[in-house]
């Protein structure tokens, strides 16, 4: 039997996944970016809160050293965070609507 070509294994590929964000869609399962996301959100209002800046710090400080390490400027990454932050402590509800989850 002949051996697939990289394009008909990458097809198979792209088939395998949508399958799985499919059956993942109607399990309504959040994937890791969703827990991720939403563990931020948590932890930064909650420092919020409780008027705990040194906290936030704290975890802006953890954050930027890990993705330093993948390789990110660290300049960049405060910023971002930063933005975070701010977005956040102006809006109890910072995510995108996924209407295909309610009903």
């Amino acid at each position: 039997m002949a051996r697939q070509t990289l394009e008909q294994r990458n097809a198979k590929q792209r088939e395998r996944q949508q399958r799985l964000r499919d059956r993942h869609r109607a399990e309504r399962r959040p994937d890791r970016d969703d827990v991720a996301r939403t563990m931020l959100f948590w932890a930064i209002t909650g420092y919020l809160k409780e008027d705990r800046p040194d906290r936030i710090d704290q975890l802006a400080d953890a954050v930027t050293a890990l993705l330093v390490d993948q390789g990110f400027d660290e300049r960049a990454a405060y910023e971002v965070f930063d933005d975070l932050v701010d977005r956040y402590a102006r809006d109890d509800r910072p995510f995108r609507s996924k209407p295909h989850l309610r009903g």
